[in-house]
């Protein structure tokens, strides 16, 4: 067995938190940074202490991941990651990933036509810059976060006369990758979604310019569960029957930006977005009239 690695010397001061939460905006977007800052002071005594690693193999596998990941950050921060490798052998931590059962599981316990029902009677509920942004996600297969930061890009870039530097209207493409501080991290990507002059038009009538957080709490102050990360998988779920999973992947960032270059030619987008629009056409005309 290694020999147990040093410690860090005393807590963490404030001074060093804050510097830290600087930090991290320069290579994470802000909910992320967050996550990771309250993650790493809540464990950072297994830094300060790492004979008391072990606690970490009592969390559940998600809380486990994003705790290791936290430390991660704050030990090159510090200066100490060495020391963070060490402890993770000296204890047998693991990064785990989700297993085919729990994947399976997953599937087997997602009930899309209540998700849809779901959507459906909350849209008709919710102030019209909500709504929108709820069936923008729908339509669009972003993550619930990007589709809030899309809209408000949208809204933003509309207001200055600068929506071609977003929308590729040939296409009727929203180019993401333009965006990388917004789109583009170290796993989940978003690259392009395709959409219609009709949804450009809701946003752009709308003009939402909301925070996630804040789409999450009026959800629930209507008395809803929060089941908007189940629409990216009804968006997929949707283009399965017309595109094959490669392309569906490249529609929700599931490729490497390298990758994502060689699909960035028009003729070939051209093929998936005329296929994606129908696919989607039938959801779209049905929530587009539930909006209020």
């Amino acid at each position: 067995m290694n020999p147990r690695p040093p410690e860090c010397k005393g807590p963490i001061s404030k001074e060093i938190w804050e510097n830290f939460a600087v930090w991290l905006l320069k290579t994470h977007r802000e909910s992320h940074a967050k996550e990771i800052l309250r993650y790493a002071k809540r464990f950072a005594f297994v830094l300060e202490k790492p004979s008391q690693a072990s606690q970490l193999l009592m969390l559940s596998k998600d809380v486990r991941r994003v705790t290791m990941s936290s430390l991660s950050n704050l030990s090159k921060y510090l200066g100490v990651y060495d020391l963070w490798k060490q402890t993770i052998r000296n204890y047998g931590l693991k990064w785990e990933n989700t297993s085919s059962l729990e994947t399976f599981l997953s599937i087997l316990n997602t009930n899309l036509d209540k998700t849809e029902l779901w959507l459906k009677q909350l849209i008709q509920r919710l102030p019209k810059e909500y709504s929108t942004v709820l069936v923008f996600d729908a339509l669009t297969g972003l993550r619930p976060n990007e589709a809030v930061m899309s809209c408000n890009l949208i809204t933003e870039l509309s207001n200055k006369g600068e929506i071609d530097l977003y929308l590729d209207k040939d296409l009727m493409m929203l180019q993401h990758f333009r965006f990388p501080d917004l789109f583009l991290r170290k796993s989940k990507n978003a690259y392009i979604s395709f959409i219609t002059p009709e949804l450009l038009d809701l946003v752009l009538a709308t003009k939402p310019q909301i925070k996630y957080t804040a789409l999450d709490t009026k959800i629930g102050r209507l008395g809803f569960n929060t089941q908007t990360k189940q629409l990216r998988k009804l968006y997929a779920t949707r283009l399965r029957n017309h595109l094959p999973q490669e392309l569906i992947d490249l529609m929700q960032g599931r490729i490497s930006q390298t990758v994502f270059m060689k699909f960035y030619y028009k003729p070939l987008l051209l093929d998936v977005q005329q296929k994606t629009i129908k696919a989607l056409q039938p959801m779209q005309t049905e929530l587009l009239s539930q909006i209020r």
